[in-house]
């Protein structure tokens, strides 16, 4: 038997929020949604990738900003959405992939109002813009699924 005294650790509360994993997550999953609808406004034409930028409608912001700081807007709301998924895996691990896209799927629904907001980006009935917003927010889905699973297959209360 050792002299030494036994060390407790401490243990995390069942359902902290998983800071650095969701920031990570979000921060990666904003990357790949941004230089994707960027690729697709470079290559198309159509604007969506300032539809992901678009602030025209925040008020006390000017209509425009430098892209940097557009874009790091985007990736605060996009680390938000990275710490609730985490979160949410983290409480209910089952089916993560499906989750993410879930999140990727509603998300895309922004399209609506944001299209209604401002004359910069393309409109509703845009089938085209439509198809390509859609497409990308459900791979921004898909990363936020594949960031659950690299974490080490979260486990309901597993601190993150």
């Amino acid at each position: 038997m050792s002299s030494d005294p036994v060390v407790k650790r401490s243990e995390s509360p069942p359902h902290t929020f998983p800071w650095f994993k969701g920031v990570w997550t979000g921060v990666l999953s904003g990357l790949v949604l941004g230089f994707l609808l960027k690729a697709i406004q470079s290559f198309t034409g159509i604007a969506v990738y300032t539809l992901l930028l678009n602030i025209d409608f925040v008020p006390g912001l000017p209509p425009t900003l430098p892209e940097l700081v557009e874009f790091a807007l985007h990736l605060i709301v996009s680390i938000c959405i990275g710490v609730f998924y985490i979160w949410w895996v983290q409480i209910r691990p089952e089916h993560p992939m499906f989750k993410g896209i879930l999140i990727g799927g509603v998300s895309s629904l922004l399209y609506i109002p944001l299209s209604q907001l401002s004359t910069r980006v393309p409109d509703l009935n845009d089938t085209q813009a439509i198809l390509y917003w859609v497409t990308a927010h459900l791979i921004y889905g898909v990363i936020l699924g594949l960031c659950a699973k690299d974490f080490n297959k979260l486990k309901k209360g597993d601190p993150l």
